[in-house]
Protein backbone atom coordinates (compact mmCIF):
# COMPACT_ATOMS: atom_id res chain seq x y z
CA UNK A 1 0.00 0.00 0.00
CA UNK A 2 1.43 3.70 -1.03
CA UNK A 3 2.10 6.29 1.19
CA UNK A 4 -1.02 8.24 -0.54
CA UNK A 5 -3.86 5.08 0.01
CA UNK A 6 -2.38 4.98 3.64
CA UNK A 7 -3.12 8.62 4.14
CA UNK A 8 -6.60 8.08 2.56
CA UNK A 9 -7.34 5.52 4.93
CA UNK A 10 -6.48 7.75 8.10
CA UNK A 11 -7.84 10.66 7.30
CA UNK A 12 -11.25 8.85 6.06
CA UNK A 13 -10.92 7.09 9.90
CA UNK A 14 -10.33 10.75 11.05
CA UNK A 15 -13.33 12.59 9.58
CA UNK A 16 -15.63 9.90 10.63
CA UNK A 17 -14.24 10.55 14.20
CA UNK A 18 -14.39 14.34 14.16
CA UNK A 19 -17.97 14.02 12.10
CA UNK A 20 -19.19 11.63 15.61
CA UNK A 21 -17.91 14.26 18.02
CA UNK A 22 -19.11 17.02 16.45
CA UNK A 23 -22.49 15.08 16.52
CA UNK A 24 -21.78 14.23 20.58
CA UNK A 25 -21.00 18.07 21.16
CA UNK A 26 -23.99 19.08 19.63
CA UNK A 27 -26.34 16.62 21.67
CA UNK A 28 -24.51 18.08 24.58
CA UNK A 29 -26.41 20.24 27.16
CA UNK A 30 -24.95 23.70 26.61
CA UNK A 31 -22.00 25.22 28.21
CA UNK A 32 -18.78 25.89 28.15
CA UNK A 33 -17.17 22.49 27.55
CA UNK A 34 -19.85 21.58 25.01
CA UNK A 35 -18.69 25.18 23.31
CA UNK A 36 -14.98 23.50 22.85
CA UNK A 37 -16.00 20.63 22.10
CA UNK A 38 -17.94 21.62 19.01
CA UNK A 39 -14.84 24.04 17.77
CA UNK A 40 -12.21 21.39 18.41
CA UNK A 41 -14.39 18.69 16.48
CA UNK A 42 -15.17 21.70 14.05
CA UNK A 43 -11.55 22.33 13.15
CA UNK A 44 -10.75 18.57 13.26
CA UNK A 45 -13.28 17.77 10.93
CA UNK A 46 -12.21 20.97 8.35
CA UNK A 47 -8.95 20.02 8.04
CA UNK A 48 -9.18 16.69 7.78
CA UNK A 49 -11.63 16.80 4.94
CA UNK A 50 -9.34 19.27 3.17
CA UNK A 51 -7.02 17.04 3.27
CA UNK A 52 -9.06 13.77 2.32
CA UNK A 53 -9.64 15.97 -0.78
CA UNK A 54 -5.90 16.72 -1.84
CA UNK A 55 -5.64 12.84 -1.16
CA UNK A 56 -8.75 12.00 -3.20
CA UNK A 57 -7.44 14.62 -5.99
CA UNK A 58 -3.91 12.64 -6.32
CA UNK A 59 -5.37 9.71 -6.34
CA UNK A 60 -8.04 10.13 -8.90
CA UNK A 61 -6.17 10.02 -12.63
CA UNK A 62 -7.59 12.94 -14.40
CA UNK A 63 -8.52 12.81 -18.08
CA UNK A 64 -8.06 16.20 -19.61
CA UNK A 65 -9.75 16.68 -22.87
CA UNK A 66 -7.97 18.17 -25.65
CA UNK A 67 -8.84 20.92 -28.31
CA UNK A 68 -7.37 19.24 -31.56
CA UNK A 69 -7.23 22.21 -33.67
CA UNK A 70 -8.22 21.55 -37.38
CA UNK A 71 -5.84 22.11 -40.36
CA UNK A 72 -6.85 25.42 -42.41
CA UNK A 73 -7.02 23.13 -45.26
CA UNK A 74 -9.44 20.52 -43.84
CA UNK A 75 -11.65 23.68 -42.48
CA UNK A 76 -11.49 24.51 -45.85
CA UNK A 77 -12.89 21.61 -47.50
CA UNK A 78 -15.83 21.78 -44.93
CA UNK A 79 -16.91 24.67 -46.23
CA UNK A 80 -16.68 23.68 -49.90
CA UNK A 81 -13.30 25.46 -50.97
CA UNK A 82 -13.35 28.93 -49.76
CA UNK A 83 -10.91 30.43 -48.10
CA UNK A 84 -11.47 31.93 -44.23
Amino acid sequence: MSRAHRSLWILITLTVLATGFLAQALAAPAGTGADIQVTTSLVLLIVSAALLIRVLRHLTPTTAVRRVRTAPAARRRRRGGRHE
